[in-house]
């Protein structure tokens, strides 16, 4: 299936390992000010589309990957 994929890179300190199982999760959040729903709304919108949001983190490198699919263009 082909998919567009669009990455969010960031170079700070990373996703700490304790919030990576449960990121996406709501009322998550790894920040003091955070609501936890950002990344949780940002995923079930990429589900509900049919695609998927991804991330993948380690110090100096996260990557968000959201993949969306591409179909045919209706007239």
């Amino acid at each position: 299936r082909t998919a567009l994929r669009v990455d969010v890179i960031d170079d700070g300190d990373g996703v700490p390992e304790a919030l990576r199982d449960t990121l996406f999760q709501p009322l998550v959040s790894g920040r003091a000010d955070g609501t936890g729903l950002g990344l949780a709304l940002a995923r079930e919108t990429a589900h509900e589309h049919g695609g998927e949001l991804r991330c993948s983190s380690r110090p100096g490198a996260t990557v968000f990957s959201l993949y969306l699919p591409l179909g045919e263009a209706h007239a």
